[in-house]
């Protein structure tokens, strides 16, 4: 059988908890959700015939952006919180599976630091929007329906990287005495 087609065809985030007042629903014009990336480094053996990137087991964690219609003064505001504090963003979003025709509930919750708020430039038949960017992430959870498909928890070190719920750094925590 072949892979199930997703499709997210509908989105709305919170900043902060998913209280409905907080809801972005209606302004909201995309959402970039988070990227991976583990470092490599260039290995060239003395007697190799070609060097390879070695992958290291660090990873990077792109920001996550999102733009909103119009100007966002509730939301702008949040660039520069006392004590350069933390918040949670929590990303919803209906997942659609194609040949099943279900619905599957999507749920981000990050907790970040907004680090980028630009408005766009001024066009008389377009507007303006709003774009944001989050980093800092020191939490990430992403689920799809019950199903847990990305955990990034930086206090936890080794332990605090699960894909699809299975813990990608266990024998590194292990060795460091860590599990």
């Amino acid at each position: 059988m072949s892979s199930p087609l997703y499709n997210l065809d509908a989105a709305n985030m919170f900043v902060g908890d998913d209280d409905p007042g907080e809801s972005l629903y209606t302004i909201l014009k995309s959402v970039k959700f988070f990227g991976l990336e583990e470092a490599t480094k260039d290995h060239l053996g003395g007697g190799a015939v070609t060097n390879i990137k070695l992958g290291m087991r660090a990873y990077t964690l792109s920001p996550i952006a999102f733009t909103l219609e119009g100007l966002a003064p509730n939301v702008q505001k949040r660039i520069m919180p006392v004590g350069a504090q933390r918040i949670k963003y929590t990303i919803r979003g209906n997942v659609r599976d194609i040949r099943s025709h279900d619905d599957i509930p999507l749920r981000c919750v990050v907790e970040g630091r907004m680090t980028k708020a630009e408005i766009s430039e001024f066009e008389r038949d377009k507007g303006v929007s709003s774009s944001y960017e989050i980093n800092e992430m020191l939490f990430y959870h992403l689920h799809l329906g019950a199903e847990e498909k990305f955990y990034f928890d930086y206090w936890a070190g080794p332990n605090g990287l699960r894909i699809d719920g299975v813990p990608v750094l266990q024998g590194m925590a292990r060795n460091l005495g860590l599990a």
